[in-house]
Parts: structure tokens; sequence; C-alpha cells
């Protein structure tokens, strides 16, 4: 008898699968979730006593599972959890969520700020960015915006303009200050995976070598260089030190007025030749680029060089 029965569900199973594959996808999908939901109601309906439908079964183990979770929430508050922190520490400082030791390095006084300006100012050639960023041991990266906005504020005083002192005094009080920072540096992690490689016999023979394996501290050593490069790249122009007279404003917000005569023309020989970029103007003559279009052609070239995430 129970082998008669396991046929005849076999069968009718088979009958389903091949009226399924003959219906559109959507068709399936529906048949497939109404059958899931009859057979789950069923299988609800069958535990549960006299009285009490499947849908009714369901939602009352959901209502006390959601009660029990919220009971195990409530008795949880107020005790003391585990500090939780990143997953990787790169600084070697024992650094969490909750205990950011590096972030006393933006939390220098104003007058270690002032001091760092001053000793710049009167020797530069002695009190380099990178002598400044050692003995207050901070990224140079730093240093340079630091320099860079007192050189502003001496403008502002000059000028008899508004400073705002009691700001950064109640800001001072509120976050707390240093007067040396914590050894920030750049940081960057290797990964220690085996890294295979298929060689071929014919393409490299016996001459095939692994690539050169590099330090952490290296290479961190090299794109911190690259960093501070285009770092102070950037704080020159944005500082009107380089390419002063450049339009700073969006072309499409303010579209700038058509010169009389027409626009000149950037011109970039091709192939070898000794030809340098030049300016073409309408009469026919040419011009050498100026310090501020070499500025626009330098920023508007790719610089190709390893992502630095």
């Amino acid at each position: 008898m129970l082998r008669a029965v396991a046929k005849a569900a076999a069968a009718s199973t088979r009958r389903a699968a091949h009226a399924s594959r003959a219906t559109c996808p959507s068709d399936r999908l529906r048949a497939l979730s109404t059958s899931a939901d009859a057979s789950t109601t069923a299988t609800e309906g069958e535990g549960e006593g006299e009285g009490e439908d499947g849908p009714s079964a369901v939602n009352r183990k959901l209502t006390e599972s959601a009660r029990a979770v919220r009971k195990q929430s409530s008795a949880a508050i107020g005790q003391r959890r585990d500090t939780w922190g990143w997953l990787y520490d790169l600084t070697d400082s024992g650094e969490t969520a909750e205990r950011w030791v590096n972030g006393a390095n933006a939390r220098l006084s104003d007058r270690v700020k002032t001091a760092m300006y001053l000793m710049h100012k009167e020797d530069p050639e002695t009190w380099t960015m990178s002598a400044l960023a050692k003995k207050y041991k901070i990224r140079e990266q730093r240093v340079g915006a630091i320099v860079a906005l007192k050189r502003s504020e001496e403008r502002f005083v000059e000028n008899n303009e508004t400073l705002y002192h009691d700001l950064e005094t109640l800001m001072e009080q509120s976050y707390g200050t240093v007067d040396v920072g914590t050894g920030e540096r750049h940081v960057t992690d290797v990964p220690t995976t085996p890294m295979f490689q298929t060689v071929s016999e014919y393409e490299r023979g016996r001459d095939a070598r692994p690539k050169k394996f590099v330090e952490a501290s290296e290479l961190a050593r090299r794109e911190e260089k690259i960093l501070v490069r285009e770092f102070f790249e950037r704080l020159r122009y944005n500082t009107l030190e380089t390419g002063t007279n450049l339009n700073r404003v969006s072309r499409r917000a303010s579209a700038p007025r058509r010169p009389e005569g027409g626009y000149a023309l950037h011109v970039t020989p091709l192939g070898d030749t000794p030809l340098e970029p030049y300016i073409a103007n309408k009469d026919g003559t040419q011009r050498a680029l100026n310090d501020d279009e070499r500025e626009y052609v330098r920023r508007r070239t790719p610089k190709p060089r390893r992502r630095i995430l």
C-alpha cells in the first residue's frame, strides 16, 4: 500500500514538473510559490491544536520570537559591552573606534601652529616641511596645510579683517589640545596570501622568476612620496601660487566671453619632433606657453600610477 502511494506521488510530481516546464517562467514561479505556501500552511496546521488555522499559528510564533528578542535586548541594556574596534589596526597603537589615539594629531594647539609657521618663515631652509613633520610627529601634508592657513591668517591681520579667536578658544577648551602628535604616518597593508603564477616554458624558459616581495613599510614609503607630491601640487594651486590667472569658475555656470578676434589654439606637435607645444593665434603667429597655460596642461594630463586607496 505504501509503495503504491509513493509511486502515485512520484508520478504526480513528474507530471507537475513537465507542466511547469511547458509554462512561462512567471507562471512557473507563481505555481511554485503557491505550492510552497500551501505546504507550509498544511504543516503548521497539523502541529497546532484544533480551532487554530495555519496563518494564525505562524503569526503567533513570530510574535513570540519577537517578544523573546525584545526581552533579551532589554536585559542587556545597561551592561558593559566589550570595546569594538576596526577590522585592521595598522597603526600599532591599539587604536579602536572608542579609543581614537591618532585623533590627537588633528588637535594641535594654536600656539604650536603659530610656532611652526614662524619657524618656517624665519628659516625655511632649516625648518622645511619634512623637518617640522619630524619635530612635531605629524605628516608633511598636515604641516603644509597649517603653514598655508597661518599665512592666510597673517594676511587677514595685515588687512585688519575680523578673526574669531574666541571660537578657536572655545574649540580648544571643548576638545582639548596637544603640543606634539602621536607619530602620524601613512601605512599600507601587503597581502600575505600565496600568489601563484603560471609560467610557460616556451615563453620564459628557465629564466622565470617570481615577483619581488615588497615590505609594507617600503611600500608605504613609496606611496607617501607620491601622496606628498600631489598634495603640495594641489595646495599651491588652491592657494593661487600657481595658475594665478586661470579661471576657477565652472564654464557651465559662467561661460567666459569670446575674445576679440577669436580664440587662440593650443597646438601639441605629434610624432618624433623636438617642437614644444605652442599657442597659435588667428593671424598666423605663434608663441610659447606661459606659466598659467603650462599649469593648466599639467593638471589636465593624466598621471599613470598605481591606484592608492
